[in-house]
């Protein structure tokens, strides 16, 4: 099998987010979308090990931010390739709580975000895919592009943490 074909498909680079006042948590995904209009359903895939799905899980909540192009190094670092079970990510950004579900949503190089109520969890193997409702959203920056993932590995030269859905080895 060429793995190379799945950097073929089309992905956005967003960071999903959960937790409580007391406890937040965070991680970047590549793989969020909507599911419906009526009522409005976002899904997103999010590895097993991740400390946020314990938090989604706990709290019945998440949020989706969308990244610009032009994100900040240190927000692909701190979210991509750091764990929360040993480091505040929430201490080296911004971020609102959230006025339906009180969940964190993290706004630093975010052109949007989305505030879910968890409906359903559905194992796909080494990722749960999580589908909530939409209780609320908000436009932060109409001007500047949405991140790819094209855009991150073409341009930036980035590279997929160990747990996202797409980074696995040639067979």
């Amino acid at each position: 099998m060429n793995i190379k074909a799945f950097e073929k498909l089309t992905y956005g680079v967003y960071i999903v987010s959960a937790g409580n006042t007391v406890t937040k948590n965070a991680f970047v995904a590549t793989t969020a979308f909507q599911v419906t209009a009526s009522p409005n359903q976002i899904a997103v895939a999010c590895n097993k090990n991740n400390f946020t799905l314990s938090l989604v899980s706990e709290n019945k909540a998440f949020a989706v931010s969308v990244l610009k192009q032009h994100y900040t190094p240190a927000t692909m670092g701190t979210f991509g390739f750091r764990s929360g079970k040993d480091f505040d990510k929430f201490a080296h950004c911004e971020f609102v709580m959230g006025t339906q579900t009180n969940t964190p949503i993290v706004t630093t190089d975010a052109l949007a975000w989305f505030e879910c109520k968890l409906i359903q969890q559905v194992d796909v193997g080494t990722h749960i895919l999580l589908i909530g409702e939409v209780l609320d959203s908000s436009v932060l920056d109409d001007v500047h592009e949405p991140l790819t993932y094209a855009y991150y590995h073409q341009v930036k030269g980035g590279t997929a943490p160990k747990n996202a859905p797409h980074a696995q080895e040639e067979k």
